[in-house]
């Protein structure tokens, strides 16, 4: 009879299982997953002045976000009228 696939503890335990079995012996135990979807967001870079930035973390610290989130937020609310 073929083994199934245990209930872990955590991820450690898990990665320990994968690390010696192959999931294909296990593929009656496994379902397709429908949901999950990765994206990678294009990265860029732009140059603010020191006293631009501080203001700008201020401001995020502010509204519990990150400077980050915050520019993309201001940057979306802009250009979302340009479409």
């Amino acid at each position: 009879m073929k083994d199934r696939i245990p209930d872990f503890r955590n991820e450690k335990e898990e990665a320990k299982f994968w690390d010696i079995h192959d999931s294909t012996d296990f593929r009656s135990d496994l379902e397709e997953d429908q949901e999950t979807v990765f994206v990678r967001p294009e990265i860029g870079l732009i140059e603010v002045r020191s006293a631009t930035w501080q203001r700008l973390v201020r401001e995020a610290r502010r509204r519990r976000t990150t400077p980050q989130r915050l520019v993309q937020r201001w940057l979306k609310e802009k250009l979302a009228p340009m479409k």
